[in-house]
């Protein structure tokens, strides 16, 4: 009977222990994960803006816009928006989207 006392003795150390790591283990990956998506959404909204502010420098300067240059701002705004862009590039976009709409043919 001792045997089985001992037994249990060492399964109740033992798995808590495991499953502590275990648990560790997956905290910690979860950790990193959530750090580096948010890494990415922070990449994705600068690429966003740089070149939202470089379009509006291009068509600011040339006083027009293409329907679809106008369209492919628009939705590269949205996901700006999206991703928790600010309301600077917002002037810019309410600008661009007052500009002379170029014809293209």
């Amino acid at each position: 009977m001792p045997e089985i006392n001992i037994l249990q003795m060492i399964l109740s150390y033992l798995i808590p222990t495991i499953l502590g790591g275990i648990l560790g283990f997956v905290a910690t990956n979860f950790k990193k994960n959530k750090k580096k998506d948010l890494a990415i959404e922070q990449s994705v909204q600068a690429l966003l803006r740089n070149e939202i502010i470089r379009r509006y420098r291009e068509f600011e300067s040339k006083g027009e816009i293409s329907i679809l240059d106008k369209e492919n701002l628009e939705e590269m705004f949205e996901q700006y928006k999206n991703l928790g862009g600010n309301g600077t590039v917002k002037k810019m976009m309410d600008e661009l989207l007052n500009l002379k709409t170029k014809i293209i043919k």
